[in-house]
């Protein structure tokens, strides 16, 4: 080589060598990677969430005692109704996965009781009861329990003319008061805010011009609306008051965060069901067909949407598919097939699945799934 004179590197080379290396390591990702999922057809929760996990509830306790549950404490133990096949009692138990319980209340058939409105709190679990009462004219009361089942007790029987809608938001415990709806006796539509302390005592009241139902946080949203006519929300600790925009060919319903609309077709039946935030941003499609909503809460945890369709099933009583949407990833997950019942509130949701003495429930813990 001459004096003076160097030789070139062959930077072509090296290049093309790096960007060798860089596709064998982008092709090696793409193998570890799972496939892509199908444009237009519904996730299974193993491809959209693989550690997810469903939980077996027994359908029976206590030997031949059919079991409900109505809430879940944590994803093993639920809160429910236990009848026997001979009839005659109703328990309300605590139930474990295994079918262990512990007895909050036992009533006979000629109480007629029914319970509602189940709610848990930090340590204490509460419900509405109402039995036919000692001079058959009914009575109806607000119970607490220790989440251990400890000492359950009526904290009163001042409940009004308490308005349920078989939501999570019947009952609520706030600040160490039990909360729910009633209507005020007026002549005009009016509602009754009642709470009593969980320890018992006098009941407080609080009245609102309107109709209203509690959605959640420190909201109240009128019942689902059509013909036009907005669902309004009104914060019940500020008084601030706002209306949900709609048109005359849908149904609303909300929660505090998030809004559910139903398009309705020419024959008065639901075509899609949309999902918007509650001043009208964000809405988008979620589904559409032959499909309803399972839960009357809209948007459990302010993400999932509960639905279901006519599925496969052994029986006309157990043949839904239960489907849970997105909101956030805005896809639709099939949970189930052959469903019964489907449930859903405080951040679970449930089905049944067979019939008679083959009856099971199957519960999802939703805050798992990220």
């Amino acid at each position: 080589m001459q004096a003076g004179k160097h030789r070139r590197m062959p930077l072509v080379r090296i290049g093309g060598l790096i960007a060798l290396l860089v596709a064998l390591a982008a092709a090696g990702r793409l193998l570890t990677l799972p496939p892509p999922h199908p444009p237009g057809t519904d996730w299974t929760l193993a491809e959209a969430y693989p550690d997810a996990r469903i939980v077996d509830v027994p359908g029976y306790v206590d030997g031949d005692w059919a079991y409900q549950p109505m809430i879940f404490l944590d994803a093993r133990t639920s809160v429910g109704t236990a009848t026997p096949a001979a009839g005659g009692a109703i328990k309300l138990v605590i139930a474990d996965a295994g079918g262990a319980t512990r007895t909050l209340r036992t009533l006979t058939e000629t109480d007629a009781p029914q319970f509602g409105g189940l709610a848990v709190g930090a340590d204490r679990i509460v419900w509405l009861e109402q039995t036919a009462g000692p001079d058959g004219q009914g009575l109806a009361q607000i119970w607490a329990a220790g989440r251990d089942g400890a000492d359950p007790r009526a904290l009163t029987s001042d409940v009004g003319e308490f308005a349920f809608f078989n939501s999570q938001y019947d009952l609520i415990i706030r600040d160490g008061r039990v909360h729910w709806i009633a209507a005020a006796p007026t002549e005009s539509p009016r509602t009754e805010i009642r709470s009593v302390a969980l320890t018992g005592g006098s009941v407080d009241v609080r009245t609102l011009d309107g109709g209203w139902q509690f959605v959640g946080g420190d909201w109240l949203a009128t019942a689902m609306t059509s013909g036009g006519g907005a669902t309004a929300m009104v914060n019940w600790k500020t008084g601030k008051r706002s209306d949900v925009p709609n048109q005359p060919s849908e149904l609303v319903s909300c929660s505090a965060t998030l809004c559910r609309v139903l398009v309705l077709g020419g024959d008065g039946g639901a075509t899609r069901i949309d999902v918007m935030q509650p001043d009208g941003r964000d809405r988008h499609t979620a589904v559409a067909g032959a499909v309803t909503a399972s839960l009357v809460d809209v948007g459990l945890l302010d993400r999932w949407e509960v639905y279901s369709r006519a599925g496969r099933g052994t029986s006309a009583l157990s043949s839904q598919q239960v489907l849970l949407y997105d909101v956030e990833e805005q896809r639709m997950i099939a949970l189930a097939d052959g469903a019964g019942q489907i449930l859903g509130r405080d951040g679970y949701a449930w089905w049944s699945t067979g019939t008679g003495d083959y009856v099971a429930w199957h519960a999802l813990e939703l805050r798992t799934l990220n």
